[in-house]
């Protein structure tokens, strides 16, 4: 099945490029996981309103950043694999992969949403929690990357706390590899994609003339708000885009069309070496912004 084919079954506005899903997954699997999809958007889409509009810009938008993260940490582990930083590949893969299933999660319509309590899931349950939902696809999508998220979980941990003599070789064959971590995260982000178009195509059917609002919940602080143990900061890079989107966000969109032009400039542009480049090759976190979420 092509990316055409898959943005048909959506019923989304947006033509998207699926390039993980196609590789992995039969036709009668996507088929399959983009009906039970739409069906379980279904009795949200008939009843939303102005505090369902709300929430689900608070997760899609957090949905975004995870992927965006992602994609920082998947080009750092790429190049740290160029230049043999080979002791922060373990915690690279790992957030690579963790990121996107927290974005994974978000965009579930079979997830309920309880404030920080879901964006604050603790490590283990993200991780079960997105194997069991890999299930929708199909068991053998389960089987296969269920391993290799707990994998990447250990390999983290171990050279977290622990320290090898024989360093990444102590893994032999079951080593995450930076290319199979960033195919996990890939797959993820499209399933991700593939939720929030089929909400954005459901909201349209059954609400087809309605716009809605963004109201001021509590909740709307999570998209900017970071809290630490010594004080909360709030991002005023977060703080601008969401205002820009209060104006804007009228109905769900799917996770590609929330990534604005001047929003993931903007976000990759942060992480930019201060000052003149020089040496050509020093790391620029600021290229292929399409790693994980086709956004060219």
């Amino acid at each position: 099945m092509d990316s055409e084919d898959i943005t048909s079954l959506t019923e989304s506005s947006l033509a998207y490029n699926y390039r993980e899903l196609p590789e992995r997954c039969s036709n009668s699997e996507i088929a399959g996981y983009i009906q039970r999809t739409r069906d379980l958007f279904d009795p949200i889409a008939r009843g939303f309103d102005d505090d369902r509009n709300t929430a689900w810009f608070i997760r899609s938008y957090l949905s975004l950043k995870f992927v965006l993260g992602a994609t920082v940490l998947a080009n750092s582990a790429e190049y740290a694999e160029s230049q043999n930083l080979q002791v922060t590949l373990p915690y690279l893969c790992y957030y690579t992969i963790l990121n996107c299933c927290r974005s994974f999660l978000l965009t579930l319509p079979c997830l309920d949403w309880r404030g920080e309590k879901t964006i604050e899931m603790t490590h283990n349950n993200i991780l079960t929690i997105t194997s069991d939902k890999l299930k929708r696809l199909g068991q053998r999508h389960e089987d296969a990357v269920k391993p290799r998220l707990w994998a990447a979980k250990n390999q983290r941990d171990l050279f977290s706390y622990r320290f090898p003599a024989s360093g990444l070789a102590i893994f032999g064959d079951s080593l995450v590899s930076v290319g199979e971590a960033t195919g996990i995260a890939r797959l993820l982000v499209e399933l991700a994609q593939i939720n929030l178009a089929c909400l954005e195509a459901r909201v349209v059917r059954h609400k087809p003339k309605s716009s809605f609002g963004l109201l001021e919940l509590d909740d709307m602080w999570h998209t900017m708000k970071y809290d630490t143990k010594i004080e909360a900061l709030i991002d005023d890079e977060d703080y601008s885009r969401v205002a820009y989107f209060v104006r804007k966000y009228k109905r769900p969109t799917a996770l590609a069309a929330l990534a604005t032009d001047g929003l993931v400039e903007d976000f990759f542009g942060a992480w930019e070496p201060a000052g003149e480049w020089g040496d050509a090759n020093r790391y620029n976190a600021d290229r292929q912004w399409d790693l994980l979420l086709d956004i060219w």
